[in-house]
This record gives C-alpha cells, sequence and structure tokens, in this order.
C-alpha cells in the first residue's frame, strides 16, 4: 500500500532503474539466471552454420540439424567469464514456439568464419 500511496501521488516519479523495468530477471526473455556456455552439451554446441536462400541450417554435435528462417535466427556474441570458449559457438533456444534461437559466439570474428553459403 505504502507504495502504490508513495507512487500515485501527483508529480511522483518511480525510481527506475534496470533490474525493476525486467522485474528482478536476468535480461533473458523468461527470466532466469544466464546460462553457463563454457562446455555446452552436445545439443547446444555448434559444429557448422550454412545459409541457404531464406534458411540458416546449424549441425550441432549431437548430429541433429536444424532449420532456422533467416530472421528467426540470432547471432550474439558473450564475453564474459560465462560465454562460450573461442570456437565452440552455442545454441540456446529463444521463443516460446520453438521457432527460434541464438546462436552466442565467444567473439564477433568468429560469426562469419562459420557461416558458409551453400544451398
Amino acid at each position: 500500500m505504502a507504495f502504490l500511496k508513495e507512487t500515485t501521488k501527483p508529480g511522483a516519479v518511480p525510481k527506475r532503474t534496470a533490474e525493476n523495468r525486467m522485474n528482478g530477471k536476468s535480461g533473458m526473455m523468461g527470466g532466469g539466471r544466464i546460462p553457463n556456455l563454457k562446455n555446452p552439451d552436445p545439443a547446444q554446441h555448434v559444429t557448422g552454420i550454412t545459409h541457404c536462400r531464406d534458411t540458416y541450417r546449424v549441425t550441432t554435435a549431437d548430429g541433429k540439424t536444424r532449420h532456422f528462417w533467416e530472421r528467426n535466427l540470432r547471432l550474439k556474441t558473450d564475453s564474459s567469464k560465462d560465454g562460450p570458449q573461442s570456437g565452440t559457438p552455442a545454441l540456446l533456444p529463444a521463443g516460446m514456439m520453438g521457432d527460434r534461437a541464438d546462436v552466442i559466439f565467444a567473439e564477433p570474428a568468429e560469426i562469419s568464419k562459420m557461416i558458409e553459403a551453400r544451398c
């Protein structure tokens, strides 16, 4: 009640921080903690990416190849202590329908080296 009284006063401006804008979550959609990508599972460890027309094909160490429409695959980097090791990008699900994913690299230079244009 005290919070509502305080924030609904005329002229009151609530304190905005990154944490309260995200409701205390880590910034990932759906919340939770950021995964450690140093030693990804075989289903997460990306071994190859090809691009043909409007589709990326992402192959992982478990031997599976997953297809993503190019607008549904996001290429990201994570140079933090929890990010992937150099040369070991990780595939993580993104979105609630299973049609989106992130491939997270250790550094930007790895992105274009990993993607091969091939149909």
